[in-house]
């Protein structure tokens, strides 16, 4: 059975005070180890962050491509609203001072010659062989089996068998038609001709009450000029004229269009390693300065002369500057200067970096990794030992609070007996006045 104790009972004894004066030894040492855990927490933490910025940077040098970096291709066109176009890194430098955007493509459009009054009209069953086009000598079929019913019903067969053509419904003012268009204008080469289509029924016929098709918009080809050569798309996107050109035509017109070399992604990319790297610098920064978590702290603070030693192959051609900080800037009237005269220079001192940083981003972040796993396990063990001293204490509490219990009890009981004692004794006052 549990002791059972009651607290203070006489009155006597501050039994909390005493407890708390006999545990302050102990108490004060879970104080001391809750401090610094949290201490170990926020450097913890502070790596967490520092490892995250690494990574990053580490991602980011892992992914940069040098060589993309100075065979980027920009294209100037005269006329935006005519034409729009792009170049791959194989398309040649060229100036076309003289294209012309002759015709646009189109895609046919066929509709029935006639049609019903109410849409929910029935039609009668009928079935035709729905034929499209791809080129002028090749074609796809599909039979449409239509049972009855609705004109809704009717397209809803013809664009569940296939898809080259979308049905619809269009409405004249006076019939609701069957209207069939190609789904892609640039599915088919074969433009409209007089006795040609590129959409048609080539057996079979459609319901009576749609009697035959006619066309209401015929299928034709883009077309541009350039010099005596003329090109054609069955959409209005022209590929690989030239190697790797891709043009895209808006409206008729005569425009030019030019290629050059482009090293605007030399800048944006240095840029963003500096930026990545200046999260790093940043972080290292504020960690180790005065009242920093790791102030003066030789590993975390080796990380800005590691970088510096990385980077010196462009900051030793100028490209690069760095401030009393520690935070790196491009300097874009070398880097322009060097994309002018120098590229190779420029290129060859770009890959070192990349090559040295790979290793020793890898190394670092290792490192890093190997101290946050120390302080974590030094923040278990804390943890371990403020949880054990936190039930010894209790136990202990349970113990004194017992004694100091008994303590009471005996000294409740005494208390009792002298009341007693004294009831019992006749005071000599009354005894004299008996006499």
């Amino acid at each position: 059975m549990a002791d059972i104790y009651m607290s203070n009972i006489t009155g006597l004894l501050d039994v909390d005070s005493i407890i708390q004066g006999l545990l302050q030894s102990k108490t004060q040492d879970i104080q001391d180890l809750q401090n610094e855990r949290a201490i170990l927490q926020a450097q913890s933490s502070s790596l967490s962050n520092l490892l995250g910025a690494l990574n990053d940077l580490n991602d980011f040098v892992e992914t940069f491509n040098v060589s993309n970096l100075f065979t980027g291709k920009s294209v100037t066109v005269g006329d935006s609203d005519i034409l729009s176009a792009t170049a791959e890194s194989d398309t040649p430098n060229i100036d076309i001072r003289d294209l012309t955007v002759s015709k646009l493509s189109q895609e046919e459009i066929r509709t029935s010659s006639t049609g019903v009054t109410d849409l929910n009209s029935t039609i009668e069953s009928a079935t035709f062989t729905l034929r499209y086009w791809t080129s002028d000598t090749t074609y796809e079929e599909t039979e449409i089996n239509f049972s009855g019913g609705t004109l809704q019903d009717l397209v809803d067969a013809i664009n569940s068998s296939q898809d080259k053509v979308e049905a619809s419904i269009l409405f004249d003012g006076t019939y609701y038609k069957l209207m069939l268009s190609e789904k892609g204008v640039g599915n088919s080469t074969k433009e409209t001709a007089t006795d040609s289509f590129v959409i048609e029924i080539s057996s079979g016929n459609l319901p009576t009450q749609l009697s035959s098709l006619e066309t209401l918009q015929s299928a034709q080809n883009a077309e541009i000029q350039i010099g005596s050569n003329t090109f054609s798309s069955p959409s209005n996107t022209f590929e690989d004229i030239i190697s790797g050109l891709t043009i895209t035509v808006y409206q008729t017109g005569t425009t030019y269009i030019s290629v050059e070399d482009d090293y605007s992604q030399v800048s944006s990319n240095l840029n963003d390693l500096l930026e990545k790297i200046n999260s790093v610098i940043d972080l290292v920064n504020s960690q180790t300065a005065k009242g920093g978590v790791f102030q003066g702290n030789a590993i975390i603070t080796q990380i800005k002369s590691q970088i510096f030693s990385q980077m010196s192959p462009l900051i030793n051609l100028g490209v690069i500057n760095i401030d009393d900080d520690g935070m790196y800037s491009l300097n874009t009237e070398t880097l322009n200067n060097l994309i002018e005269t120098d590229l190779e220079t420029l290129q060859s001192a770009i890959s070192e970096v990349k090559t040295n940083f790979s290793s020793t981003l890898e190394g670092l972040i290792d490192t890093i990794n190997t101290y946050k796993s120390t302080q974590d396990q030094q923040i278990e063990r804390i943890n371990e030992e403020i949880e054990e001293l936190q039930q010894t204490l209790i136990k202990e509490e349970e113990k004194l609070r017992l004694e100091f219990s008994k303590i009471e009890a005996l000294m409740y009981q005494n208390e009792q007996l002298r009341t007693r004692l004294e009831s019992m004794v006749t005071p000599i006052s009354k005894i004299l006045n008996q006499d």
